[in-house]
């Protein structure tokens, strides 16, 4: 192996070990008032959401809390995979990167990734594999943590923070919008809620509630939490007709009869 060889490699390796790390920490704060406060918050939105997408094959990308994101979807093939099921009380259906997916092309109908981008090494790449296997006019569901808010001003403040979820690369829904737009899809909704401060103490995550009602009239862009539903567009071929067919058209307008006129 040539150095710049052993070099990539060890690269890549690092990069993966911190992916690893960084779901670990996610799950572990799930387990937290604020991460369980976030992530009852979270299946509401799914328990309007998925209902509405229908087809035979959903797949899942990553599962950081111990509760379904599922449950109420209305397609029965149902897969979730991730690099591993650390301390999780379901098992993962397959263990493979979100960014290498061993999943045949244009087979999967709805894509869900729960905070998958935040998370993962290569967020393009991810990208790239749920285009890779979505069907046309397949359906993607993406939650992430939105820097435009107090959330991301948490994290701005302390960006040497290695808790979660403040040591993950937040993805504002404006940057992600652009990612799908160059891939061909087109956002069908976009949504911020839980208007809460990030104060992880009990007693403050249960009293701040407030803010939801009040966040969701006053400033309902600035959610911390983020979900966007986008579709798998196919662009269409125009025909072009051959060369030789243009070449021996009739002058005459179409709808008239052509004659040619006695010669003699």
């Amino acid at each position: 192996m040539t150095k710049q060889k052993r070099s990539k490699f060890e690269q890549q390796l690092v990069a993966y070990r911190a992916s690893v790390s960084a779901r670990h920490a996610l799950r572990e704060w799930y387990k937290t008032p604020l991460g369980l406060a976030v992530h009852e918050q979270e299946s509401r939105k799914f328990k309007t959401i998925l209902p509405n997408l229908f087809g035979y094959h959903l797949v899942q990308f990553s599962q950081h809390a111990e509760l379904d994101y599922l449950e109420t979807s209305t397609i029965r093939h149902r897969i979730i995979l991730d690099l591993d099921n650390y301390n999780l009380a379901s098992d993962i259906n397959l263990r493979c990167n979100p960014h290498q997916v061993a999943i045949a092309c244009d087979s999967v109908d709805v894509v869900v990734l729960p905070h998958t981008l935040e998370v993962d090494m290569s967020p393009h790449q991810v990208l790239r594999e749920v285009d890779r296997i979505l069907v046309p006019e397949g359906k993607v569901v993406i939650t992430g943590f939105n820097p435009w808010s107090h959330w991301g001003m948490r994290k701005l403040c302390n960006p040497w923070s290695k808790k979660s979820p403040w040591d993950l690369n937040f993805v504002s829904p404006f940057r992600l919008k652009d990612w799908l737009s160059l891939l061909g899809f087109e956002i069908e909704t976009v949504e911020t809620f839980f208007y809460r401060p990030p104060i992880g103490h009990p007693l403050a995550v249960n009293k701040l509630h407030i803010f939801d009602k009040i966040g969701a009239k006053l400033w309902p862009a600035f959610g911390g939490v983020y979900i966007m539903v986008a579709n798998k567009k196919v662009s269409t071929m125009t025909p072009i007709r051959p060369r030789w067919y243009m070449r021996h058209q009739s002058p005459v307008n179409p709808g008239f009869i052509e004659t040619r006129k006695n010669e003699s």
